[in-house]
């Protein structure tokens, strides 16, 4: 493409120009060009790690990022980091608080028919940083298309079977009932086999295509091995001290019949058990951002819709404290008991207890931050890619009444937004 290969002969030529200016400082090269880029095609060309994709929410802003220059995995250095120098960090944290933020090699940022790229060169190792650099962008010009999912999948392993299943929820409605949390949000784990190598790039795609209305990312270590879904959760986004969250919780069924999904919708907002889950979740998120906040408002109960389920939802504003990070806004909200339970501690050791296995990335955090602006998704509606295998999740938030053959359903209906893609008709 005319256009890469532009942006590509100005960056060599920043690239080639810099010279050593301080110790400890991030050199940044920047390039923008009127055109439109499939990003996740132009992914699928690079051969280059750790890489990252983030299409935002609702809107033609997406990321894609290669290499690291910087990495951190604690997120005070993180923030650290961000206060410093103002650059964007990319990641996120894990289910169980492990956390990878970096700087990376490249930025692609794509917004509308605007392209801007920035080449990110750490000074503490010019020689070799520009090296690496420059390597990057030796296919920075190429993109390759995305095709059609072709694999055949076969179930060959669930965390929890039905019968399993029940007694995970009847151990939550224990706990529940002995008062030590009011919610707990059990998640399943399903692994399929596939007859050929499924690449993340085309499956996202395809999620993309089908699953409107969600947060789209990727997080690829390496070529084998790769995190990413398709989610309809927002944690929260900040500008400078305002920042927007919600409660996503509550669930009933979509379908092809709109007659019956606004039957779903009437008694989903009128429905006790699933209002009181959602209003903890809302009660949880405004309880943990308290200290750091000037203001928060809960607004009104809604609908969001999905392509397999829909939700309650209710957005949350606030206003910061003048001395709130984000790394103060990340370890307030996440997980949020739409994910976890309440209170978050109590259920985090219990989840641990029952399910019997790290969660890893999923129903983790992913997004971006700098010292103007952060915006984070919640890591669920994933799978994790390995080659001939993926795993896919879905959770289920339990409270008093639920029923274990009701949420076995939701988490099925759940767990069908991805897995409708590789293993049945769409």
């Amino acid at each position: 493409m005319d256009s890469l290969q532009s942006l590509k002969t100005q960056l060599i030529s920043q690239i080639n120009a810099l010279q050593l200016n301080q110790p400890h400082h991030i050199a940044v090269c920047s390039a923008q060009a009127e055109c439109a880029v499939d990003l996740l095609g132009w992914l699928k060309a690079q051969p280059h790690y750790p890489q990252f994709y983030f299409q935002l929410q609702q809107t033609t802003q997406c990321f894609a990022t290669l290499g690291a220059v910087r990495t951190f995995q604690q997120l005070d250095a993180a923030q650290n980091f961000v206060n410093q120098h103002n650059l964007p960090l990319f990641g996120g944290i894990q289910f169980y608080g492990q956390t990878t933020f970096f700087l990376p090699q490249l930025v692609l940022e794509q917004r509308d028919n605007q392209i801007n790229v920035t080449v990110f060169i750490d000074q503490n190792d010019l020689i070799h940083s520009k090296d690496n650099a420059l390597q990057v962008l030796k296919t920075f010009e190429k993109t390759t298309a995305l095709l059609p999912l072709q694999s055949q999948a076969d179930l060959i392993e669930q965390q929890a079977n039905p019968t399993q299943w029940a007694n995970w929820v009847e151990k939550a409605l224990t706990q529940i009932h002995e008062k030590a949390v009011t919610k707990l949000v059990l998640a399943n784990k399903s692994t399929f086999v596939l007859n050929q190598p499924l690449n993340a790039k085309d499956f996202l795609a395809q999620s993309e295509i089908y699953n409107k209305g969600c947060y789209h990312f990727l997080f690829a270590q390496d070529e084998k091995n790769c995190f990413l879904g398709s989610s309809p959760e927002r944690l929260y986004v900040r500008h400078e001290r305002h920042l927007k969250t919600e409660a996503l919780a509550g669930t009933a069924p979509m379908s092809e019949d709109h007659e019956a999904n606004r039957n779903q919708a009437d008694w989903l907002l009128n429905d006790k058990k699933n209002i009181h889950e959602n209003q903890l979740v809302a009660d949880g998120i405004c309880a943990n951002l308290a200290p750091f906040t000037q203001h928060i408002e809960v607004g009104k109960l809604g609908i969001k819709q999905l392509r397999q389920v829909q939700h309650l939802r209710r957005e949350i504003t606030a206003l910061l404290t003048d001395n709130c990070t984000d790394l103060n806004c990340l370890q307030a909200i996440h997980p949020t008991a739409a994910v976890a339970g309440l209170p978050q501690q109590k259920a985090k050791t219990l989840l641990q207890q029952i399910e019997h296995y790290d969660r890893s990335w999923y129903a983790g955090t992913l997004g971006f931050f700098n010292q103007q602006q952060a915006e984070f998704c919640v890591a669920i509606r994933s799978a994790f890619i390995e080659g001939h295998r993926i795993r896919v999740f879905a959770g289920a938030g339990i409270v008093a009444g639920s029923q274990p053959l009701e949420e076995w359903k939701e988490i099925e209906r759940k767990a069908a937004g991805l897995i409708s893609l590789f293993a049945e008709e769409k």
